[in-house]
């Protein structure tokens, strides 16, 4: 490899996923551009997924054995190992696309000066592809440069944890970890790095996401807005948030408050889900806050007709 090249270090965090490891360790292995390292941080697993891994041939997969932490206790740990000038990360559950290592690398060579670098994604249930919309603010298949991550994450996720790569000098100069919590941990990295630094980004859909996995992070969905949101909250609150992204930041808090309603509806707690809803701040997005509002004084034998899509 030329010494030019940007070296990736992938992290895996492996709790009981036994059944996908191997597909999700080999897809690195058989990306179009090679890995550094591959790190598989074993959670404290009680299958034989650790085992699978330390008999996979290559060199380059590393198993790491810790007790029983969390996704974000076992990201720290392969990020901390890391020898990598990148870190990358994928769960055990999911996979790559063989294009997707060297999009990451042609958008580091295109823009250098970003703290994260990420690709499109699409959703995978029982081996069936789903395609995850494009958000209308992102160019179509093009490499890119967003400098107001907030705005369009506002309107929806363009990225995922397994399309994502972060240069390993910003988690550790910055001391940036993943928090060790159920929900949102992964989150809050890249809101903490969206703040100071650009995302380069390619609409491509090149990372697989796997839904309704067992004991996967990615198919919980608290009623309760997550603590990832509430710090960023906080930071907004004493003006820690760089002025370029105040606007985006207050429209997705205001845009998390009303998914905590529209959970809150679903499972039934409508004088709950109200007390959100009359919030002057949720004019802010006018749809959505009056089709929750109609839905919260619709006769609950017929709500769940009326509660509007996430």
């Amino acid at each position: 490899m030329n010494s030019e090249q940007p070296r990736i270090s992938v992290v895996i965090p492996l709790y009981n996923k036994q059944a996908y490891v191997v597909e999700a360790v080999n897809s690195v292995l058989q990306s179009g551009y090679p890995a550094h390292e591959i790190i598989v941080v074993d959670d404290g697993s009680t299958d034989d997924g650790p085992r699978l891994v330390s008999e996979m041939p290559d060199s380059r997969v590393r198993l790491i054995r810790a007790p029983h932490g969390g996704a974000g206790a076992a990201r720290n740990r392969g990020v901390s190992e890391a020898s990598g000038d990148f870190i990358a990360f994928l769960d055990a559950d999911d996979y790559w696309t063989p294009g997707y290592l060297p999009a990451i690398v042609d958008l580091i060579a295109r823009f250098p000066d970003c703290g994260i670098y990420a690709t499109h994604f699409f959703f995978l249930r029982e081996n069936r592809f789903r395609q995850v919309p494009r958000l209308w603010r992102i160019r179509a298949g093009a490499a890119q440069r967003i400098e107001r991550f907030f705005d369009i994450w506002s309107h929806g996720s363009f990225l995922c944890t397994n399309s994502v790569v972060i240069p390993l000098r910003i988690l550790r100069d910055y001391d940036i970890r993943f928090p060790e919590e159920r929900n949102g941990q992964d989150q809050d990295v890249w809101f903490r790095i969206a703040e100071r630094w650009p995302t380069a980004y390619l609409a491509q859909p090149l990372a697989a996401y796997r839904q309704g996995v067992p004991g996967s992070l990615m198919s919980s969905h608290p009623a309760e807005t997550v603590p990832s949101i509430e710090r960023l909250a906080a930071r907004y609150r004493r003006n820690a948030i760089p002025e370029q992204h105040r606007r985006g930041v207050s429209r997705l808090l205001v845009v998390d408050r009303l998914m905590v309603a529209r959970r809150l509806l679903v499972r039934g707690q409508r004088r709950r889900a109200i007390r959100l809803l009359y919030d002057l701040s949720c004019l802010r997005v006018p749809r959505f806050w009056l089709r929750l509002m109609l839905a919260a004084h619709t006769p609950s034998a017929l709500r769940q007709y009326f509660i509007p899509s996430a």
